[in-house]
């Protein structure tokens, strides 16, 4: 459910904010949250494929990176499918090795 990754905001002193708006629980991100003018479809959209902090974060089936495969006639620029988790670690390991 969209509502477990928001929490609704407040003003200053307590009372909830007109409009409504809820905020992001994983970045500072906050949208229009009433249900009934705006729907819950962006903030869905936000924490599947754009909120890389979210524990059902996606990201997009479409982007690719474009990589050279060597051949013993040269090679093949080839489209390759980017994994978030095979990124994040690829990052990791140059930070590693920069700092070291």
């Amino acid at each position: 459910m969209v509502w477990d990754h928001f929490v609704k905001m407040k003003n200053v002193d307590g009372s909830m904010s007109k409009p409504g708006r809820a905020k992001c629980k994983y970045c500072p991100q906050t949208y229009a949250s009433d249900s009934r003018s705006n729907g819950t479809s962006t903030m869905k959209a936000h924490v599947t494929l754009q909120c890389w902090k979210s524990p059902v974060y996606v990201g997009s089936k479409r982007q690719r990176q474009l990589s050279f495969e060597p051949t013993e006639k040269g090679g093949n620029l080839v489209a390759i499918a980017l994994e978030n988790k095979t990124s994040k670690l690829a990052c990791e390991r140059m930070v590693v090795r920069e700092s070291s």
